[in-house]
């Protein structure tokens, strides 16, 4: 195959007589509300993460898909998803349905038109979105080579594939295989204040003025990304690693743990096993216990020290009555093996390996 440094390029309208792309009339524009947890139609909006899904609705799907996918513009974010399933949409976006292209080649068309795309932080995008072409590899001809963009998407998608598989069957080794343990209901439970199980240090605050850019993880506040709001070349007595954040202003009661090392804002607290090693997995379990607490907490009701300390905690027991750490150790570990075999079974049949 050609190099893509090779390869002779044109630039092409995106929209217009001329244009890739077709602009579908948004007829019905759905809001979270319309969204339901038994929905089987998908409701594309502007955001960036879960391929651009905020959610499932039961209404009737408004783009129907039956030869042509298409392509799902964020206004306000850049997003570009991709759909060959009947879905539905929110505001902020536009529905393009693209003139001719194969499907492997429009993650292509995608990806240059995007990067030739001004980012504008938060206003809207569309208005020099549609104007700005797009970069294409042609043929002899001078008309875009869609033969060549899919197989180089599909070259690219094999590679990522076997890395990701690769990945995988790594982490299954390591974790060994699922081991029987009783269920969560089989396992006797009891009552411990948090102040028995963990320590607890304080973070440091961190003003966004003398933040200094770098690669160590800053952890904030937040309830996504694992905590991480940002990376800096900074240091304090907060550093540390191997260790669990839980939020106590902000989004509080919120646990995440964090292998790396980091520092910490102090509307995060740092919490580390008194009585058994600080174990990935029984770390990990605890960041669900501290989720079942978190509806008692809000910005008004702070998961302060104190209250932190006086917190109670549901944990399973051993016979002797003590925290049962080589349970939950186990419990984590049979999770994330099930979800790992699921995934190299998806990855298997995503690249046709028997």
């Amino acid at each position: 195959m050609q190099s893509l440094d090779g390869k002779k390029r044109d630039i092409f309208e995106v929209v217009g007589e001329k244009g890739l792309f077709s602009v579908e009339k948004q007829s019905i524009k759905l809001s979270e509300r319309d969204l339901s947890g038994t929905g089987q139609i998908p409701v594309f909006s502007s955001q960036t993460s879960n391929n651009g899904v905020m959610g499932f609705t039961n209404k009737v799907a408004d783009f129907f898909i039956k030869d042509t996918p298409a392509l799902i513009f964020g206004d306000h974010t850049k997003s570009m998803d991709i759909s060959n399933h009947s879905f539905c949409a929110a505001d902020n976006v536009k529905v393009l349905r693209p003139q001719n292209i194969p499907f492997d080649a429009l993650f292509y068309v995608s990806c240059a038109w995007k990067k030739r795309i001004p980012d504008m932080g938060y206003a809207r995008h569309w208005r020099k979105a549609k104007k700005v072409g797009i970069e294409l590899p042609v043929t002899d001809s001078g008309k875009p080579d869609y033969a060549y963009m899919a197989e180089y998407v599909q070259q690219k998608r094999a590679m990522m594939l076997a890395k990701y598989r690769a990945y995988v069957e790594e982490r299954i080794a390591e974790l060994g295989e699922v081991a029987e343990i009783p269920a969560l209901d089989e396992k006797e439970w009891c009552e411990f204040s948090l102040d028995d199980i963990f320590t607890v240090s304080a973070g440091k605050r961190l003003e966004t003025r003398n933040k200094v850019p770098g690669t160590r993880p800053f952890i904030g506040a937040t309830d996504n990304n694992n905590g991480v709001t940002g990376f800096v070349g900074n240091d304090n007595s907060s550093r540390d690693g191997n260790v669990l954040g839980v939020n106590y202003n902000g989004a509080p009661c919120i646990a995440f743990y964090h292998p790396y090392e980091c520092i910490f804002t102090d509307d995060v607290k740092r919490l580390h096993l008194r009585h058994h090693s600080d174990n990935k997995f029984v770390l990990l379990f605890f960041v669900s216990i501290f989720a079942k607490q978190r509806s008692k907490y809000s910005y008004g009701y702070k998961f302060k020290e104190q209250r932190m300390l006086r917190q109670k905690l549901m944990l399973p027991i051993t016979d002797s009555g003590e925290p049962d750490y080589e349970y939950m150790e186990q419990y984590s570990k049979n999770i994330m093996l099930r979800k790992y075999q699921q995934y190299l079974m998806f990855l298997q049949q995503r690249s046709g390996a028997r």
